[in-house]
């Protein structure tokens, strides 16, 4: 039973607090108020058990760690709550397309809010530091430098100081399992382009940092000394050439003309991260390490628990050719397993290659099937025209012993709310393989219970495709459209077919695409009975706070034990500065190893729960019949409207959705296909924010929302 609103209520004032909180102190962290209280709470926490270390981490990392866990709570909570309805509100305000065409696409009023926000903050955060530099410029005892030099050496310093801001939000928005940016409604697929923006800007930060002090040392015929010497005290400059060239190759290979001719290269050079972040410890010192830790914590747990579930392999139950060079593949899960629609997953393929993992589209839904879950993959690479090949070769083979298919997987991953069901009139604009995720929605909408959720009453969806045996991708719509749902007798489709010319047999070529057949693959003893399972979000907070409580206690126990203490004080002149990196990095591996063990336990008490005395091979060979079959032969009750050699105007079709709106609700439109797609549709939305209706009197918006299906 979900809980009362009150209990949420709280929930969302907590999480408020810790964030206006972690913001604050980051606001006055430039300021010379600030240094002198901090340097005096330093002090007096070196007199306590919990040391100077302790208190940064509580100061700088628990907010965003309380905030992460009880953002899982809320969603745990919240997902079950019936969504209202989105009428005149701030979030329609929010998703309104501000700059339609952008190098960075499609750009909303929330997002301009939150860039501008940010740059506004990391501007104060520089200004506040340069300016307080120079008020009092501290001469370098190894450099005579002169005030210039001393001017240029602090622009560069604080350079690096800033991209400390960067680097502590850069990590959050690729967060999977792990993410809390989901109780915004932000889809990780989305959220990969802030961290894409980020990453630009501390990469420029961090290139200006090391090219400013660098080219101070060069005037001071001092570069090579410095660049080679290893520090024993303070910073480490060898370890931030290092960090630098590690973080500009993550850099170059992730330019898009390398990201997407060279995916491998670019999915193996990104892992060099692990030596940018190891190095940027070693060169700023623990200190600055904490600042940025909360970031790189929750991302290193979400690896250790994405790593945990692809541990775990599946047998495919069945897979599906379609004549448009794509395939549908049948996996199967856990009943209780339950995800969103327009959800992802990723899968890998060991016997194609044992290291690319590749993200999908969820086309069914987990109350249309509760065993089994569906993906729809397209010819679009190496990978997917390999995975093409084996479906085929197996298809094409005579009958006998049925092969099997094994495949590893992450996921599922998706929003934490349903933001479809806030509208009554919804316009879901599709192009290619953009369809993918509208499939599952569709699904989801006529699965569902009429009492469990209130429905779109009046649905939309325009397909565009370039040519007419593209039609087949609508294949696994076949259940959804015979006989036509309940919940589906408003649903109305117009295709667009924009370069093929129309063809007397294009309807029956439709027909066709819904009665392929299936060809049902064998399954292994060692998988038979394992399915997708996933680890609820009540654990991920749990463990969450676990391996945080269990990273503060270490390092606060090993700073106490280890550390030479003169006159109650640490003596940081006695040891070197690595000791203190070593604490942070064995505590970081307690708390990770501790994380993963739980994790692990939990996941084999489940297991042992769940599949006792299935034979996952029986029920699936009683409910399949054979190794082959064969849609059951219908024809669309209501044929789509289809259209050949024109593309769609939106403008247009957009605009008879408005004339026959008699509420006074918004529309929401859902776009997911190529750029140009969503930024004509973009623009439709933000011309026509607001209408009004002079026939029915009625007043609504377009809500605008772009859906991503490839990272």
């Amino acid at each position: 039973m979900a809980p009362g609103s009150s209990l949420l209520l709280g929930l969302k004032l907590f999480m408020g607090f810790l964030a206006a909180a972690w913001v604050s102190f980051w606001i006055l962290k430039p300021t010379k108020s600030w240094k002198r209280s901090w340097h005096l709470a330093e002090e007096l926490a070196n007199d306590t058990f919990l040391r100077d270390c302790g208190l940064n981490v509580v100061v700088f990392c628990l907010p965003v760690m309380g905030l992460a866990i009880l953002a899982y709570i809320h969603m745990h909570f919240h997902q079950e709550r019936k969504q209202r309805k989105l009428t005149r509100s701030w979030d329609a305000a929010f998703s309104r397309p501000i700059i339609v065409k952008s190098l960075i696409g499609v750009i909303s009023l929330g997002e301009l809010l939150a860039v501008s926000l940010f740059l506004c903050f990391v501007s104060w955060t520089y200004y506040s530091d340069v300016s307080s530099d120079f008020k009092k410029l501290v001469p370098y005892a190894s450099l005579n430098l002169n005030r210039w030099q001393l001017k240029v050496m602090n622009l560069g310093i604080r350079a690096g100081t800033v991209s400390e801001v960067c680097l502590t939000v850069m990590l959050f928005p690729i967060l999977r399992g792990m993410s809390f940016l989901r109780i915004f409604g932000i889809q990780f697929e989305a959220a990969v382009r802030y961290h894409t923006w980020i990453a630009h800007a501390f990469l420029w930060l961090c290139t200006l940092h090391g090219v400013i002090i660098m080219f101070i040392w060069g005037q001071k015929k001092v570069l090579l000394k410095e660049i080679t010497t290893w520090q024993r005290v303070g910073r480490v400059n060898l370890a931030g050439a290092i960090g630098l060239i590690a973080g500009l190759t993550i850099w170059i290979t992730s330019l898009p003309v390398i990201r997407r001719k060279y995916f491998q290269f670019f999915y193996i050079t990104h892992h060099t991260y692990i030596v940018f972040i190891g190095f940027f410890l070693l060169h700023a010192g623990e200190k600055h390490f904490y600042l940025v830790f909360s970031g790189v914590f929750l991302f290193s747990l979400d690896k250790v628990l994405c790593f945990i579930q692809s541990r775990r392999e599946v047998c495919i139950v069945s897979a599906r050719v379609l004549p448009c060079k794509a395939v549908e593949l049948i996996l199967p899960k856990e009943p209780s397993m339950k995800y969103k629609p327009m959800s992802t997953i990723y899968l890998k393929v060991p016997s194609i290659s044992k290291f690319e993992w590749h993200p999908f589209s969820i086309t069914s839904s987990c109350y249309q099937d509760e065993k089994n879950v569906s993906l729809l993959i397209k010819c679009q690479g190496k990978w997917t025209k390999a995975l093409y090949s084996k479906i085929s070769s197996i298809k094409d083979e005579k009958l006998g012993q049925l092969k099997s298919l094994v495949v590893a997987f992450e996921g599922p991953y998706g929003p934490s709310a349903s933001l479809y069901e806030r509208y009554s009139n919804l316009v879901l604009i599709a192009g290619g393989s953009g369809i993918t995720p509208f499939m599952s929605l569709l699904n989801e909408i006529s699965s569902r219970s009429s009492s469990a959720r209130s429905y779109p009453t009046k649905i939309l969806l325009i397909y565009c495709i370039k040519r007419t045996q593209d039609l087949s991708m609508l294949t696994p719509m076949s259940a959804l459209l015979h006989p036509p749902s309940p919940k589906l007798k408003n649903f109305n489709m117009k295709i667009f077919v924009t370069q093929d010319e129309e063809s007397p047999g294009a309807a029956e070529l439709l027909d066709e695409a819904l009665q392929l057949e299936k060809v049902t693959f064998g399954t292994e003893r060692s998988h038979i009975s394992v399915g997708i399972i996933q680890e609820g979000l009540l654990w991920r907070a749990t463990v969450a706070a676990l391996s945080f409580t269990v990273f503060l206690l270490s390092l606060v126990l090993l700073s106490n034990i280890f550390v030479h203490q003169v006159h109650g004080k640490p003596n940081r002149k006695a040891y070197p500065s690595w000791i203190n990196e070593l604490f942070v990095l064995t505590s970081f591996i307690i708390a990770m190893s501790c994380s993963a063990v739980a994790t692990v336990l939990f996941r084999y008490q489940s297991s042992r729960k769940k599949h006792k005395d299935i034979k996952y091979s029986e029920s699936t060979k009683q409910k399949q019949g054979s190794s082959y079959e064969t849609d059951q032969k219908c024809s669309l009750p209501i044929r789509p409207e289809m259209y050949f050699k024109q593309r769609p105007i939106f403008s247009d079709v957009l605009s008879d959705v408005s004339n026959g709106s008699t509420e006074d609700e918004n529309i929401g439109v859902f776009v997911c296909g190529p750029d140009p797609m969503k930024e004509s549709v973009a623009s439709f939305c933000k011309g026509n924010f607001k209408i009004d209706n002079c026939k029915t009197g009625s007043s609504f918006s377009f809500v605008f929302h772009s859906v991503n299906f490839s990272l």
